[in-house]
C-alpha cells in the first residue's frame, strides 16, 4: 500500500515538475524567438572571435563548455522552428529578386576578398594617421579570418594557414603599438614597413589560397560522380550557373553584396540594400514575373523588371545626398571592395565573356562597375548605389554568364 502511495506520490511530483519546465520552456522560446536570428548569430561569433582576440588557438579546453553552450542555443532554435527563422531572418535568406543558387567555393573565395581588403586598408590608413579606422580594419579582417576562413584554409594548405593567422595577428599587433606609443619619426617609419611586409605576406598567400580554391573545384567538376549528381539535381532544381565552371562570377556577386550591406552601414539605413524591393513601391510579383519558367522567359521578365525601375524618380528615393557618413570604417570597406570587384572583373570575369561571345554585356557591366566605383568615391546616396546594382550591374552579371536566380516561394 505504502509503494502504490509512493509511486503516485512520485507521479505527481515529477508531472508537476514537467509542466512547470514546459511552461518555462515555453515561455524561454517565445522570448528567444522574439530576438532576430541575426542578431543571436552575430553576437556569438563576436562572442568567440573576443573571447580569443589574441590568443585564438581554435577552441581552448576550459572555454569549451561555452562555446558549446552558446552554440547549443542557436541549434536549438534552428531546429526547433525552421521556418519562423526563414521568413523572420535576412541572415539565413538572399535579397528577394536576385536570389542567386549558393556557391560555397565562390563564399569562401569572395570572403578571401573581403579580408584582403579589409587588410589593405589598415595599411592605407596607417599612412593617413587615422590609427582608429586602422585598428577596425584590423580587428575587422582578425574576425572574418578566424570565422569565416581558418578551417577551411587550414585545411588547404596548414602553412599558408599558420602564415596567414600570425601576419593577421601581427598587423592588429602592430597599430595597437602605433597608437600606445609616442614613436619617433623613425620608429614610425619602421612600423610602416612592417606593415608593408605583412601586407604583402597576406596577400601573396591569399592569392595561393585562391589558386587552390580553384583547383579544386575544378578537379570536383571534372569527377565523373559529381557531374552524374548534378545532373540529377539539375532535374529537381535550379541549375548551376553556366560559366565554363568558374567560381567568379558569383564570387564577384557575394562581393556586390558586401558593398551594398557596408554602403547601408556607413550611411546606417534602416533597410536591407541588397534587396531590390526596398528600391521602391513595385509591385513584388512584377520584380520576379515567372522566375519559375524558362531562362528566355527569366531574361525577358528581368528585362522588363529593369525598365519599370528605371522609369523611377528621385522622389523615391530614402536617402538623400546630402546625409552624412555615419560609419566611415564601413564607407571605406564599400570603396575598397568595389575597387577589388574592378580588378575581379578585368582579370577574372572579362576572359570568360569573351570566350562566351557575350562581349556586349562586358561592356555594359563594366561601364556599371565603374559608375558604382565612381560613385562611392562621390559619396552618392545609398538609393542610388542600389539602383546601379540592381538595375545595371546584377542584370549583366546574370545574362552575361546565365546565372539561376532562385525563386523565392
Amino acid at each position: 500500500m505504502n509503494s502504490k502511495f509512493n509511486d503516485s506520490l512520485k507521479k505527481i511530483i515529477i508531472d508537476g515538475y514537467s509542466k512547470r519546465f514546459n511552461l518555462h520552456w515555453q515561455a524561454i522560446s517565445t522570448v528567444v524567438h522574439a530576438i532576430k536570428i541575426e542578431r543571436l548569430v552575430i553576437v556569438i561569433k563576436r562572442s568567440i572571435i573576443i573571447t580569443f582576440k589574441h590568443n585564438f588557438t581554435i577552441v581552448k579546453q576550459k572555454n569549451t563548455p561555452y562555446i558549446l553552450f552558446m552554440l547549443g542555443i542557436l541549434f536549438s532554435i534552428t531546429t526547433h522552428n525552421n521556418t519562423s527563422i526563414i521568413h523572420d531572418s535576412t541572415f539565413f535568406q538572399k535579397a528577394y529578386g536576385h536570389n542567386f543558387p549558393p556557391n560555397n567555393y565562390a563564399s569562401f573565395v569572395a570572403s578571401l576578398d573581403q579580408f584582403q581588403t579589409e587588410s589593405n586598408l589598415v595599411q592605407s590608413n596607417l599612412l593617413d594617421h587615422n590609427i582608429i579606422l586602422a585598428q577596425k580594419h584590423a580587428d575587422e579582417a582578425v574576425s572574418i579570418f578566424y570565422w569565416d576562413l581558418l578551417v577551411e584554409i587550414v585545411k588547404q594548405d596548414k602553412k599558408i594557414g599558420d602564415d596567414l593567422k600570425m601576419a593577421v595577428e601581427n598587423l592588429r599587433n602592430l597599430t595597437s603599438s602605433f597608437s600606445d606609443t609616442l614613436t619617433s619619426v623613425q620608429g614610425e617609419k619602421q612600423i610602416l614597413e612592417q606593415s608593408n611586409q605583412l601586407i604583402a605576406s597576406i596577400n601573396t598567400n591569399v592569392d595561393k589560397i585562391i589558386a587552390i580554391t580553384e583547383t579544386q573545384k575544378q578537379s570536383e567538376d571534372s569527377n565523373f560522380l559529381n557531374q552524374v549528381t548534378m545532373f540529377i539535381s539539375n532535374i529537381f532544381s535550379p541549375k548551376k550557373d553556366n560559366s565554363n565552371g568558374s567560381i567568379h562570377p558569383m564570387r564577384f556577386a557575394e562581393g556586390v553584396d558586401d558593398v551594398l550591406r557596408n554602403y547601408g552601414d556607413a550611411y546606417n539605413v534602416d533597410f536591407d540594400m541588397t534587396d531590390m524591393t526596398n528600391m521602391g513601391t513595385m509591385n513584388k510579383d512584377s520584380l520576379m514575373g515567372n522566375s519559375n519558367s524558362s531562362d528566355s522567359n527569366n531574361s525577358s521578365n528581368m528585362n522588363m523588371s529593369m525598365m519599370n525601375m528605371h522609369s523611377m524618380t528621385d522622389s523615391d528615393s530614402k536617402m538623400s545626398t546630402n546625409e552624412p557618413i555615419v560609419n566611415m570604417a564601413n564607407y571605406q570597406s564599400a570603396k575598397g571592395m568595389a575597387d577589388k570587384l574592378f580588378n575581379v572583373f578585368n582579370n577574372e570575369l572579362k576572359p570568360i565573356i569573351s570566350k562566351n561571345g557575350t562581349n556586349a554585356y562586358s561592356t555594359n557591366l563594366e561601364r556599371g562597375i565603374m559608375q558604382l566605383v565612381n560613385s562611392i568615391e562621390d559619396k552618392v546616396s545609398p538609393m542610388d548605389i542600389m539602383m546601379i546594382v540592381h538595375t545595371q550591374i546584377h542584370p549583366d552579371l546574370i545574362q552575361a554568364f546565365d546565372l539561376q536566380i532562385l525563386s523565392n516561394v
